[in-house]
This record gives structure tokens, sequence and C-alpha cells, in this order.
């Protein structure tokens, strides 16, 4: 095998491992000692790739938030059927969540710790806003919806989505307790409970 792509291959064996121990660690009691343990490599070979816990997130992070915009853009048509578009991104954007539930609670801690760097984290929200625009104010011409702001839509449709998942501990405790596998089952019908919910609150 040549050296590119052992190299290749070793960054997406860390990343994978990285991944399962920021799931389930979170970026602050996560340990790059565990993430080599989980990549059956030593530290010293961790530290050669990625120098620091940090640029490691940071890399995972990246790719999967360009990973979640990239699926809203994709539900996105000028000319699209506005509860079409509500079935597929509750879909694909809660199985991508599912994936990598790290993402919402990140957020709201770079935004709650670290304000100063939300302009750059915003550089990298790439919404496609004005044909978001133009799809919601052609299904309400259309007389398809209630008249509704653009940016309250995709608010209450991203809360709707995101809420259980930052708040998971909470609903565990409170419903959940001790009960994994039904946790998992609710977090799976928020699917069709959303779409559900949006088509009718928006129906003309």
């Amino acid at each position: 095998m040549e050296k590119t792509a052992i190299k290749l291959n070793t960054e997406e064996q860390i990343l994978d491992a990285a991944r399962k121990v920021f799931i389930k660690k979170g970026l602050s009691g996560a340990r790059m000692q565990e993430i080599a343990d989980e990549a059956q490599i030593n530290k010293a070979l961790l530290h050669y790739y990625f120098r620091s816990k940090e640029k490691l997130f940071g890399q995972i992070f990246d790719k999967a938030l360009n990973d979640v915009f990239d699926v809203i853009n994709r539900c996105i048509y000028e000319d699209g059927d506005i509860f079409v578009f509500i079935e597929t991104f509750v879909k694909q954007y809660l199985t991508l969540i599912k994936k990598n539930p790290f993402i919402p609670n990140f957020i709201f801690n770079e935004i709650t710790t670290h304000p100063e760097r939300m302009k750059h984290l915003s550089m990298q929200f790439k919404i496609n806003v004005p044909a978001f625009r133009i799809m919601v104010e052609r299904n309400i011409k259309q007389k398809k919806i209630m008249p509704v702001t653009p940016e309250h839509f995709m608010i209450d449709l991203l809360g709707l989505c995101v809420f259980p998942y930052v708040s998971r501990p909470l609903i565990e405790e409170i419903f959940f307790k001790e009960q994994q596998d039904k946790i998992e089952n609710f977090l799976e019908g928020r699917k069709q409970h959303i779409t559900f919910f949006m088509k009718k609150a928006l129906q003309a």
C-alpha cells in the first residue's frame, strides 16, 4: 500500500474512533488516550496526525456541519412543494443528527461560552436562503399553506427537530428512565410526528 493511501486510511481510522468517543463523552470529556485506544494506535501516532483534541474535533465537526447543510439545501427547490420539503427534510435531517448527536449541543455550547466565535461559525451556515424564501412565498401564493415568514418556518422546523437531542438527558430522566430502547424509539418516531404536526399547522 502506498504511503498516501496508508495515511488516508489511518486518518479515517482516527476520525471514526474520535467520532465515537466525542458522541459518548463530548468535547470536554473526551481524552486523546481514549481516542488512541479506540483507534487501536499509540498516542504518539495520534498526535502526529492531529496535534490536539480541539483540532481533531474541529475537523469532525466541520464535516458533520457541512453534511447537515447539504441535507437542508438538497431539500430546497424554488418551485418545490412545501409538504414534500417538510417530509424529506425531517427524515434526512433527523437521520443525520442521530449519527452525529454532538452537533446541536456543541453549537449551543459555542453560543453560550464562546460568542466571539459565532462569526466564524455563521460562515459555515450555507443554507440557500433566497431559494427557500421563494419556495415558501410561492406555496403561500398558491394557497397551499397559511401566510408565514420563511424565518419563523425554518426556526420552528429546526427547533422541533433539534430540541429532543439537546435536552435528551432531561427527557430520559422524566419519561424514559433506564429504558434505552424506548428513548430510541421515541426519537425515531419524531420523524413522523414532526412531519404530521408541521403539515397540519401550515395548512391553509
